[in-house]
Parts: structure tokens; sequence; C-alpha cells
């Protein structure tokens, strides 16, 4: 429970303090994120930070899993963070969520430290290790949006 609020007020102190911001475009990731991620630079990634007690987490998942399906030898795919203090607590949501692509459990907030999301559910666009864009909190149609941005981004086949 104590980890779940550090997590709270670590999210809402970096939303106040301005120099504080995590990854943003543009900015390459740590060689630590890349490793622990397993990320394939030849692909576009969207890492998608979530949590069981994050409301909008649980309305926006079910739409990132029919997506990571759609997009399935397309170039891109989907990595979730589950930032759940509690790992078993974690893996029973994504079992609930019929959650399919794959997950990085990071009870330990190692990855949150380092991407340091403003807000949650948090979603970051990645390609050979470089940020192409970042999206916080909730996002209606959170689907049809990806789709668009993946398309302005022009790396999927």
């Amino acid at each position: 429970m104590f980890k779940k609020w550090a997590v709270i007020v670590s999210l809402v102190l970096t939303t106040l303090s301005p120099s504080a911001y995590g990854y943003q475009g543009g900015e390459l990731l740590s060689p630590k994120a890349v490793h622990a991620l397993g990320l394939n630079p030849n692909e576009l990634t969207i890492i998608d930070f979530f949590a069981e007690w994050c409301v909008s987490c649980r309305e926006e998942l079910p739409e990132v899993e029919i997506l990571s399906r759609q997009l399935m030898g397309r170039g891109v795919s989907i990595v979730g963070v589950d930032v759940d203090e509690d790992v078993e607590v974690g893996l029973a949501f994504q079992r609930e969520l019929g959650l399919t692509f794959r997950v990085v459990a990071d009870p330990e907030q190692v990855l949150v430290a380092d991407f340091q999301p403003t807000g949650m559910p948090a979603l970051y666009y990645v390609y050979q290790g470089k940020v192409l864009k970042v999206r916080y909190g909730a996002i209606n149609n959170i689907r049809q949006v990806i789709i668009d941005e993946i398309r302005s981004l022009e790396l999927a086949k």
C-alpha cells in the first residue's frame, strides 16, 4: 500500500515540477530501460505503463489488447509495464483483462524512476531506442488514437 501511495505522490510531484519530467519526444532511452523492456530496435514499440488501481487503465487496456492483436506482424509491438507493487495483484489484473501482449512487472518502480511518467496510463512511442511521442492520462477512443498516431509516425508496415 505504501508503494502505491509513493507512486501517486511521485506522479503528482513530477507533474508540479517541470524540471523533473522524464523522457520526452526526441530523447534516447537509457540502455538499462532498453534492456529491461527487451526492445526490438527495428520495431515501433508502444510502451504502456499501467496498474490495477488505475481506473483509466482498466478502461483502456481492453482496447490496447485488441490493437496489439491487430498490429501483430506489422512492425509495431506493445509492451506493458505493470507498476503494481504486488506482482500477484498485477498478474491477476492482467488475467482478468485477458492481456496477451508482453508485460514487464515493475514492482520496485525501477522503470517508473527511469521514465518518470506524469500520469497513468502513460504511453511512450519508441523506435530504435528513441522516444518519438509521449501521452499521459486517460484518452477516449485510445485504439483509434494510437492507430492515427502510428500512421502519423509512418513506421508501420
